[in-house]
């Protein structure tokens, strides 16, 4: 076991004195950990003989990072409950939300084997990882690729008390427009547990189509596939009426980025003023009888969408950043991450730096926005 080594992240007094809430602090429970609350023993063989269930692996950073083996854990390993309390206190998190750290998970062939995983990480989270320290908190591991035991598995564990909510991805899968989604969806505004979606998969882009065949650098797939991935979630889910039917429904968007969501809602708004009973074509619309969205796209982006900061692509011109944060509403919607333990860590110290951001907003966005996404 390792951990975080504090010094690689110098902390400043006002960087400690801040309460932060961090959104994205990935926790990858070893295989050996989550073999007692495997249920299957086929897949517990399986496991034991392959470790961490095998992927493919199309782009592979590992070649262009000093940090070795990807990056995914260049800054460290985390086991157990003790190993996050320790990372907390060197790089000054308050209150971790721990995300699955298997965002490969999506690239696995067998549906059987990703959901004994997924119940499997939910049972060790909450049995032997909540209990270590009150602050710590979770978000639980749907099995998205089956819509029926995605909402089974919100009623199995959506009450238990430091589940924050629950977590899916925005890429591989079926876009969460599909009705069959519904019974999931309502089994979180039941419970009022918001819906985290995160980048799954090898750079969440399928290899065999032109687009992937065409991709030649992780930068490029990394950088540019998951807010492409994020864009069409967020439109799809707006555009087939997921927030007419569940309007109290919240999503937070987690590493795709936040530049884009202002042309999104524009871009949105624009066609759907060109074409605005499009929607009746949608089958959850018709359904309904709904001719006619409730709202705006734009504002069901801002309503009922937050965004993670990390990675927090920070215009040059100090001017830029300032309109950006107007636009994505940062104030109420922007949430701290840092993307512990990938190479791609960002402490919390951009917001002590830059001018376009002043106590008031700060303080939303380290913990209050969080705070209230996540009904903490």
């Amino acid at each position: 076991m390792s951990v975080i080594e504090s010094e690689r992240f110098p902390l400043t007094e006002e960087m400690e004195e801040a309460f932060v809430v961090d959104v994205d602090f990935h926790f990858r429970a070893p295989v050996e950990k989550l073999l007692p609350h495997i249920r299957s023993d086929v897949v517990k063989r399986n496991l034991k003989i392959t470790g961490f269930p095998p992927t493919t692996s199309y782009w592979y950073p590992g070649y262009a990072t000093p940090m070795g083996e990807g990056g995914l854990e260049a800054h460290g390993t985390v086991e157990d409950g003790d190993d996050i309390v320790e990372v907390m206190e060197a790089m000054g998190i308050d209150m971790p939300i721990l995300t699955p750290g298997y965002n490969k998970l999506p690239d696995s062939q067998y549906p059987l084997m990703k959901t004994e995983i997924a119940m499997a990480y939910n049972d060790y989270v909450i049995d032997e990882v909540l209990p270590t320290h009150e602050n710590i908190k979770a978000v639980g591991l749907i099995p998205q690729w089956d819509p029926e035991l995605a909402a089974e598995e919100v009623r199995r564990i959506g009450d238990e008390e430091d589940i924050v909510g629950m977590y899916g991805f925005f890429g591989h899968y079926d876009l969460l427009g599909n009705k069959e989604y519904d019974e999931l969806f309502t089994e979180l505004v039941d419970r009022d547990l918001p819906l985290a979606l995160h980048g799954g998969g090898t750079a969440n882009w399928n290899q065999k189509d032109p687009i992937g065949q065409s991709l030649r650098t992780w930068s490029c797939a990394y950088g540019l596939v998951h807010p492409v991935r994020a864009i069409m979630m967020t439109g799809n889910m707006i555009m087939t009426g997921v927030f007419d039917k569940f309007p109290e429904l919240q999503i937070a968007m987690i590493e795709g980025g936040v530049n884009w969501v202002p042309f999104v809602g524009q871009r949105l708004d624009e066609m759907y003023q060109d074409h605005p009973e499009d929607i009746q074509m949608v089958e959850r619309m018709h359904e309904m009888g709904e001719v006619y969205l409730d709202k705006l796209p734009s504002e069901y982006i801002d309503e009922n969408f937050s965004f993670s900061s990390q990675p927090m692509s920070i215009p040059k011109n100090p001017r830029h950043f300032e309109a950006t944060l107007e636009m994505i509403n940062a104030k109420e919607n922007l949430l701290f991450a840092t993307d512990f333990p990938h190479y791609t860590t960002e402490l919390h110290n951009w917001t002590f730096e830059h001018s376009a951001i002043d106590e008031e907003l700060r303080e939303q966005i380290l913990s209050k926005n969080a705070q209230r996404v996540f009904r903490i």
